[in-house]
Parts: structure tokens; C-alpha cells; sequence
């Protein structure tokens, strides 16, 4: 993962959240396995990074160095093709969309992404994502914090007290940073439903 440049296109197995520092980089994601719902397709959605899941043999097929475009333009399913193709980028204004009968309510893990998102065309949030919310917030595994609170020994000890910086206790940091990111999405959809 730490080979991972900027603008490659990401292609493995299936991706957890150990992998999104290299999402967030990639040009595009193809992994073997998964589906609408999985790890790598919410998070692709939700950082604006195409994303083709469910790819059997993605990794066999596809090496290092090879030149391919990634195109979900297509509709429901996206395409991998050979070699590098030039396209043109047609802009949507959001302002200028018909309102529909279907109800969208949006997906989020991110909440500094909450106030971006809230400019898309919605009815509120469908599903907030709580590992998501750790991840991006409190950047260190609850457990680590339990132990860290009842003084057992923890591996990352200096870095999680750096994180926990002006809080009280881990129990204190944990709650507080949970309630941030929950109001930070709260906020930006508001009065909608969250």
C-alpha cells in the first residue's frame, strides 16, 4: 500500500477500511470481489472515485504498468477497457434539475464531506455510517481506547494521547468526537432527517 501513487487505479481482492488512504488517491477502483453495498463501492461513492466491484479475476487479469480506462459512465454496469481513451466531461447544474418523485436520502462516513454533501439534491440521510465516523474522527480502534482508559498496556499509546490531546479520558474523547461527527452531518442536513 505504501507504493500507492496518486492517480493509479487501484485493483485488489476487496478493500476494508485499511485501504481508503489509497482510495482516496486512486484515479478509479476495480476489485474481485464485492457488490452495491460493499466497502469499496460506498466509499468510491461517497470520495467521487469511479469504482467497478465484483470483478472476477480483476487481479489476475490486470497488472502494474498497464494502461486501461475505467469508464462507469455506461449506467449500471462500468467497463474496463484496454489502453488510455480520451472523453469529454459534460457538467450538470444542480439548480436546474427537475425534482422527482423518488425520495434520496444519501449515505455518509464522513463528516467533514456532510456540508458538501448537503448541496446535492436530497431528502436527508439515509444511513450514517458510525465506523466510518470513527475512522474519520477519532482515527484510533475503540478497543485501543478501552484499554488505554482501564491503564493496560496499549502499542500505539503516544499516538492515540496525541490524539485525545485536550480531552479528559479516553471515554471523554471517544464520546465527544462521536458527538461532533454526528452533529457536523445533523448540522449540515438540517431540518431534514438524519
Amino acid at each position: 500500500m505504501n507504493s500507492f501513487k496518486e492517480g493509479e487505479i487501484l485493483v485488489t481482492d476487496n478493500t476494508d477500511p485499511d485501504w481508503e488512504p489509497c482510495m482516496k488517491k486512486a484515479s478509479a477502483v476495480i476489485t474481485n470481489r464485492g457488490g452495491r453495498t460493499c466497502h469499496a463501492a460506498i466509499v468510491a461513492r461517497e470520495i467521487g472515485v469511479p469504482a467497478i466491484v465484483g470483478v472476477s479475476g480483476a487481479t489476475d487479469s490486470l497488472y502494474t504498468g498497464m494502461e486501461i480506462t475505467v469508464s462507469c459512465a455506461e449506467g449500471e454496469e462500468g467497463y474496463v477497457y484496454a489502453g488510455i481513451y480520451e472523453h469529454e466531461i459534460e457538467r450538470v447544474e444542480l439548480s436546474n434539475m427537475q425534482e422527482t418523485q423518488t425520495k434520496i436520502y444519501i449515505n455518509i462516513g464522513n463528516p467533514e464531506k456532510a456540508f458538501s454533501f448537503s448541496q446535492l439534491p436530497n431528502h436527508g440521510v439515509g444511513l450514517a455510517r458510525m465506523e466510518m465516523i470513527i475512522l474519520n474522527q477519532i482515527k484510533a480502534h475503540p478497543l485501543a481506547l478501552v484499554d488505554l482508559h482501564h491503564k493496560k498496556s496499549v502499542k500505539e499509546k503516544n499516538e492515540i494521547e496525541n490524539l485525545m490531546a485536550g480531552y479528559a479520558n479516553p471515554k471523554d474523547f471517544f464520546v465527544k468526537k462521536i458527538a461532533e461527527g454526528i452533529g457536523m452531518i445533523s448540522a449540515a442536513f438540517y431540518p431534514k432527517p438524519v
